[in-house]
């Protein structure tokens, strides 16, 4: 199973099973070439993961996703690997789609025993409104919309098989999610305060996650981040590599 596979599949586990309400009533996941189109209302999960990991990319396939996403009001967005957006160019050009966005690392641990604790304390917590609040707090330098951030955070918490924060001098500094399909772990939604970036709370965040896939005999970690990043510098010291580059493309309505 792909990184994207199970990623897109985490998702869509966690859709079926969401309790459905009037504010929920739209979103959703349908399967597509290997992946998911996913729609969460309101927030930043409105895209398709891991399509064209099973095969290439069909007319047919894209087809789906359009209905999928115009039903929602939404324009028709695929997170796919670069080697997917090479082999399926032609297609996607054809049919109207361009490159956005940031281009992601994809990385790839085997996971091992735990590592020895460093010395930032890192913690679990079931608050789930109190971690999503520290996530929006954390990544409010990536994106203007404070209220985009906290529902996305929130959604990212309802989601998770385990959240995490750390402290540094008693004070909460950073946080981070755990996600867990077949057999990978998915290292997801990590963010750390302005100030008290560069103190290696990002390194203590994916030990204790790593741990606790570990403790749930989990083989496989996988996590995206920005290329030649701190966060892919930290990842390399527990075996990370990477694995591939992931693309955005978008079709308007």
């Amino acid at each position: 199973m792909s990184a994207g596979t199970a990623e897109a599949a985490f998702w869509a586990a966690f859709l079926r099973n969401r309790n459905v309400e009037a504010a929920t009533a739209g979103d959703g996941a349908v399967a597509v070439a290997g992946g998911y189109a996913l729609f969460v209302a309101g927030t930043l999960i409105d895209y398709a993961v891991g399509a064209g990991s099973a095969r290439p990319l069909r007319d047919d396939d894209l087809t789906v996703a359009e209905s999928f996403y115009a039903a929602r009001g939404a324009p028709a967005r695929f997170e796919v690997e670069a080697s997917v957006l090479e082999r399926d160019a032609a297609l996607l050009s054809a049919r109207g789609y361009a490159e956005f966005g940031p281009t992601l690392a994809g990385l790839e641990a085997t996971i091992g025993p735990p590592a020895a604790p460093g010395g930032i304390p890192v913690r679990t917590t079931t608050d789930r409104a109190r971690w999503a609040d520290l996530v929006a707090r954390a990544a409010a330098d990536t994106l203007a919309d404070s209220g985009l951030l906290l529902r996305t955070a929130a959604v990212n918490a309802a989601a998770a098989h385990a959240l995490v924060i750390a402290t540094v001098d008693g004070n909460d500094a950073g946080a981070a999610a755990l996600g867990i399909t077949s057999d990978t772990a998915l290292l997801y939604s990590a963010a750390v305060l302005p100030g008290f970036r560069g103190r290696g709370v990002h390194r203590a965040l994916l030990a204790a996650r790593l741990g606790i896939a570990h403790q749930r005999g989990t083989g496989r970690a996988v996590f995206k981040t920005a290329p030649d990043s701190p966060a892919e510098r930290s990842a390399a010291q527990f075996a990370f590599v990477r694995t591939g580059l992931l693309k955005r493309v978008y079709r308007d309505t």
